[in-house]
């Protein structure tokens, strides 16, 4: 029994209670680390989808197509009929499975799709030759020229005359054309825009036509004009193709007027489209083509991914589409698990060729990581008056980037703080009052307090008028955080620099709202993403109004920038909120909290819930994450075996407070703490706080200190990065790689107190931290390893 040195005759039975835990600690610990083996044949289940088995499969899948590709031909597999279509399709999914296109195979296929003669070119082979050609070569350095020219092939056999005006057939102009053919045309002719190349406006006015004609009177899309059933597939094909003309087709509505935008004309919202939503909706299913049964089913996921994506939509209805159709591309999959490709039903789809390209389309762009959610806080179009802002703004960041990505809407009233965390944005836009219920406002301070970022315009001026947005949303971050307040941001502010160097618009103020560690809402008072909408090439603008286009989306750019830092996450990894418990096996629960002490001890708030979720992953053990401010007491220490502390400036404890500490740590208590943003001030009064309560210095931890190098403490750690301001460099900090820089103190040889003078708590806190010290996944690797130590060290 530990004996406790106190005048008072309180807290003994708070220390019996905490030895009593202790004991079980241990032995939860090391079946944290050791695993309930036998537990976990019990349950037998399988694994939830994750980005890690998804990119398995999309291996898998690579794989077979490599193991039939032909490298004298640059062929994939026998497949007579549709040889060159299903050529270019193999080439298109490989390109879009991250397959280099100097990879020695794409490079002789590339060849080979250039070298069809024009007796063999069709509508499916020259439309799927211009999509591989246009992601083989995104800034058409290389094969423009071959684009440009099959632009042209297609544009000149658009049905011209006829019921079946706008739409395309197999080959040549005939009085027919079918819907299917027709989505592909218009697939390829939106990437070939991309690339620049001259689509007539005639085209896509023709081609509007051609969709409204074949739409089914049930909000569905037919295969030709004048059937009576419609399909999943053509659903697909017609949300994904009008969505594709819209984009494209200049009708007056976005014509600019002079040197500014009209910013809240009519934007030429499709109701079309939205039927056809609530269709896929109403008809849902992942297992068959709806309205065909199993017939094409891998035909229209190929075109349920690009709908979704292109909608920017999560959900048909209730139903998470990538997520659904993955798990039943993965299901297919596992019952064939030593070919690794895939077989379908439909004469096309019976060779694996075709079929396994048309499953790693599915999984490979579905899965592209989401750079920014629109929230969707009304049910009309009050929130969305730019709505093709956000997707021109995505398109840039891809070009920027040099990566894909996607942007999704988020409707707010149905979305839990799970949902809004998919996205590591979220854009909220409008003109009237914002109105958002208790839930949708307590979901949002959820979502910031985990590392979810704001990002908002109010729709003013330039044809929008004043209205009542503005107010709306000072308002509501006021209420949401209260604790902050939306300051404009200095010329000095990382987000200036982030992706372009850019100075303060006096046009275009941003206001932040700081989280501690970071500014987590950026605000403008003014339109931005009116101006996103109409960075395109196919606008004539006047050299002024290019120049604010120009400036609007590089402000958009720098601002997703610094909130992302260019870290997304792959679809299939669905974030959760880290406070959630319920799902773990063991009632025992450990309790961490932190130390009052009036030096800054809350101003990171959920500084340690990462590194918590790492503790808590494993069976047996319960962590308790909600946040919990204790004082340096008998009473409140005797009851944690383990307390946080962290601050950011100078602070003292009183004689009883420090007499109460030297018990906690005599006893075996433990004190783990940082300075916030490596605060001096806070590093300073830590040390000599220690030092009058326990009579020593705090002394440097060893590099080679089992804490870093024992592997049952988590993880190996031979050196970090830390990072230090610096005004000259782009991301204004430069890095340093050493060891961790750690301090202790030792009582009764063992170590009761760890401090790390540089930051963890603001790196663990946000995904972008403003402040010198470790960066997240370092401050993350460290902190789990100090819990295991001192959990395994008794």
């Amino acid at each position: 029994m530990i004996k406790v040195h106190d005048d008072r005759n309180t807290g003994t039975r708070g220390w019996r209670r905490w030895l009593a835990l202790r004991a079980t600690l241990v032995a939860f610990a090391v079946l944290l680390l050791g695993g309930d083996i036998a537990l976990a044949k019990q349950r037998n289940r399988k694994p939830p989808l994750t980005a890690e088995n998804v990119r398995t499969a999309i291996d898998r899948g690579v794989q077979f197509l490599r193991q039939s590709h032909n490298a004298r031909s640059g062929r994939f597999g026998s497949v007579p009929e549709y040889q060159e279509g299903s050529d270019a399709l193999c080439v298109l999914a490989l390109l879009n499975c991250d397959v280099s296109p100097d990879d020695p195979m794409l490079r002789v296929s590339l060849e080979r799709l250039e070298s069809v003669p024009d007796n063999k070119l069709s509508t499916y082979f020259v439309s799927l030759r211009i999509m591989a050609l246009a992601t083989a070569d995104p800034l058409g350095k290389r094969y423009l020229a071959q684009v440009t020219s099959d632009t042209k092939w297609l544009v000149n056999r658009q049905v011209t005359r006829g019921p079946h005006a706008g739409g395309w057939d197999y080959s040549r102009p005939k009085s027919s054309a079918d819907a299917s053919n027709s989505q592909f045309a218009l697939l390829a002719l939106h990437e070939a825009a991309k690339l620049g190349v001259a689509v007539p406006n005639e085209t896509w006015e023709q081609a509007k036509k051609y969709w409204l004609a074949v739409s089914g009177r049930d909000g569905g899309f037919l295969y030709r004009v004048g059937g009576t059933s419609s399909t999943g597939s053509m659903t697909c094909a017609g949300i994904s193709s009008l969505i594709i003309i819209n984009e494209n087709l200049n009708d007056g509505r976005e014509l600019p007027r002079g040197d500014v935008a009209d910013c809240c004309a009519d934007s030429g919202r499709s109701e079309r489209v939205e039927s056809a939503l609530r269709w896929m909706a109403d008809k849902f299913s992942v297992r068959s083509n709806p309205g065909r049964a199993n017939y094409h089913q891998l035909y229209y996921l190929y075109g349920m991914e690009r709908a979704g994506r292109l909608a920017g939509v999560r959900f048909f209805g209730a139903h998470d589409w990538y997520r659904s159709g993955a798990e039943e591309l993965l299901r297919q999959h596992d019952r064939n698990p030593l070919a690794g490709g895939w077989r379908g039903s439909g004469h096309a789809e019976t060779h694996e060729e075709i079929a396994t390209s048309l499953a790693l389309l599915f999984l490979s762009k579905g899965k592209r990581s989401i750079a920014v959610g629109k929230a969707k806080w009304a049910d009309d179009d009050r929130w969305d008056k730019h709505p093709k802002g956000v997707h021109y703004l995505t398109r840039r960041l891809e070009k920027v980037w040099e990566q894909r990505l996607n942007w999704q809407t988020v409707r707010t009233k149905d979305a839990s703080t799970d949902d809004l965390l998919e996205a590591p944005v979220l854009f909220f836009s409008g003109r009237q009052a914002l109105e958002l219920s208790a839930r949708e406002k307590e979901n949002l301070k959820e979502y910031l307090n985990n590392g979810g970022f704001v990002f908002a315009e109010a729709c003013q001026g330039e044809g929008c008028g004043d209205g009542a947005f503005h107010d709306s949303f000072v308002a509501l971050m006021q209420e949401v955080l209260p604790e902050s307040q939306l300051e404009l941001l200095p010329p000095n502010h990382p987000i200036w620099g982030a992706q372009y160097p850019l100075v303060p618009d006096t046009e275009r103020p941003l206001y932040g709202l700081q989280s501690c560690c970071r500014t987590s809402v950026v605000y403008c008072p003014a339109n931005l993403s009116c101006y996103w909408s109409l960075d395109r090439k196919s606008i004539d603008v006047s050299p002024r109004l290019q120049q604010r286009i120009e400036s609007c989306v590089q402000i958009g750019v720098n601002v997703v920038t610094y909130a992302t830092g260019r870290e997304l996450k792959d679809k299939g990894d669905t974030p959760t909120l880290a406070t959630r418990s319920k799902d773990l096996l063991a009632g025992r629960t450990l309790v961490l909290p932190k130390l009052t002490h009036g030096g800054g001890d809350d101003d990171a708030p959920n500084a340690w819930r990462n590194v918590l979720e790492n503790v808590r992953a494993s069976p047996g053990l319960r962590v308790e994450t909600e946040k919990r401010m204790i004082a340096p007491t008998v009473e409140e220490l005797a009851e944690h075996p383990f307390v946080f502390m962290h601050g950011r400036s100078d602070f003292q404890f009183t004689e009883a407070e420090r007499k109460a500490l030297r018990v906690y740590l005599d006893a075996g208590g433990f004190i783990f703490a940082d300075a916030i943003c490596s605060s001096p001030e806070f590093a300073r009064a830590f040390r000599r706080e220690m030092q009058l309560i326990v009579g020593q210095r705090l002394a440097s931890i060893p590099a080679d200190h089992p804490m870093w190098r024992d592997q049952r403490f988590g993880s190996q750690i031979e050196s970090v990065t830390l990072r230090t301001r610096d005004p000259n460099r782009r991301d204004g900090f430069r890095s340093e790689t050493t060891a961790p820089q750690l301090e202790s103190i030792t009582i009764d040889d063992e170590i009761r107190v760890v401090f790390s003078p540089y930051d963890l708590s603001c790196a663990m806190e946000s995904p972008i931290s403003q402040c010198d010290g470790y960066t997240r996944e370092d401050a993350t690797r460290i902190a789990t390893n100090v819990i295991m130590y001192r959990l395994l060290s008794d």
